[in-house]
């Protein structure tokens, strides 16, 4: 008798408890990756300190570089594996007049390092430095934690050369096929100086743009 009310009781209860329906979502998420990198090229800065010296790099000659060598550079693609960045995407490359379509949310010619770390990309700054006897250019790729990832320099020296005074020689001849006296008279005058100015040559920049990208290495 106990059984049979247990069964009933459960009979009821089931009738009770309401069907829950299935809820079906017709929302998808889609998660897209993107697989290429950015690099902003900031605008030169320069540092003379002698102003007998020409240093100009041509206008985006800097961009066009790197558009160039940023193919050297590789990506960790596993443990101690490490691929060429074409491989991914590639890099694309932006500098103040180009920037704005990519990234048209900061203001890049106010603070280019905040607006990297706020877009989450690359930027690249290049130094030029001239004294009296050198010229320095420094290229420093930078994350977008405003980390060095990698640097180079490159520089061209003042060449300094001296040259002799050519001595003069006094010959004496006497008639009559007579003897003749030969004497030698050194210059008194000091040696010539002959100065190669140091210069920042177009073969100097594509050496530091190469040198940078071939040691890059992103993680």
């Amino acid at each position: 008798m106990l059984l049979y009310f247990c069964l009933l009781a459960s009979a009821v209860y089931a009738q009770d408890v309401p069907e829950i329906p299935e809820v079906k979502s017709d929302i998808e998420i889609v998660v897209e990756a993107s697989r290429d990198y950015q690099v902003y090229i900031a605008p030169v800065q320069y540092h003379i300190y002698d102003q007998n010296v020409e240093a100009i790099i041509p206008h985006q000659m800097i961009l066009n570089y790197t558009s160039i060598h940023s193919r050297n550079s590789k990506v960790l693609a596993g443990y101690r594996t490490w691929h060429p960045i074409t491989q991914h995407g590639g890099m694309k490359v932006y500098d103040n007049s180009t920037i704005g379509y990519a990234w048209d949310n900061c203001n890049y010619n106010r603070d280019y390092r905040k607006c990297s770390v706020q877009n989450n990309h690359f930027f690249l700054e290049t130094h030029v430095t001239v004294d009296e006897n050198e010229l320095t250019l420094s290229m420093t790729l930078f994350n977008s934690e405003l980390q060095p990832i990698n640097t180079t320099m490159k520089k061209s020296k003042k060449t300094v050369r001296w040259i002799k005074q050519q001595e003069m020689t006094v010959k004496i001849e006497e008639g009559m096929m007579g003897s003749s006296t030969t004497i030698h008279k050194p210059k008194e005058e000091l040696p010539l100086k002959w100065e190669i100015p140091h210069s920042l040559a177009s073969e100097l920049v594509y050496k530091a743009s190469l040198g940078l990208w071939m040691g890059v290495k992103i993680d």
